[in-house]
């Protein structure tokens, strides 16, 4: 859990307020995050509580037309030395996703994490009412194909000796 005040509140966005000073109580992961509302505007960064804030400030995020442009997990644990910490950059960030978790609820919408090692995990975001294949906010930039920058050879035999 982080500690805020009231003081140390900026603006963010359009409807996206952030703290610009906290102060970490407890343990856990935390969701570090850089972001702009555009690609050439200058980054901000914040840094949320991964399992209780990840997925309410992602939402606040996209829905404001912000960008994320950089992400990763920080795994601070209590009581150890910063050397033991864990940075992950994640290269892969997915908002509403539905699958099917319990008996209960048959479908829910999830944000998916993928780390640059290929790691995946997920958190629940909420009910959903029909299925999605959700939508990823990081990268920005569309997923390039394998074959992407390839080219093909020309049937002319031309530089061939």
């Amino acid at each position: 859990m982080f500690l805020t005040s009231d003081q140390g509140r900026v603006p963010a966005g359009p409807g996206v307020t952030l703290s610009a000073v906290a102060e970490m109580a407890g343990c856990g992961d935390v969701l570090i995050l850089q972001f702009a509302e555009g690609k050439r505007d200058l980054p901000r960064v914040a840094m949320v509580e991964f399992a209780s804030g990840a997925a309410k400030t992602l939402l606040q995020l996209t829905a404001g037309g912000l960008i994320v442009r950089g992400a990763a997990v920080l795994s601070a644990k209590p009581h150890k030395d910063s050397a033991q910490w864990n940075l992950a950059p994640l290269s892969e960030i997915h908002i509403g996703a539905t699958a099917a978790y319990d008996a209960d609820h048959p479908l829910v919408s999830f944000a998916r994490f993928t780390t640059a090692a290929g790691e995946e995990f997920s958190l629940p975001i909420g009910i959903a009412e029909k299925h999605s294949p959700g939508k990823r906010i990081y990268p920005s930039a569309p997923a390039r194909s394998s074959k992407a920058g390839r080219r093909k050879p020309t049937g002319d035999g031309a530089g061939m000796s």
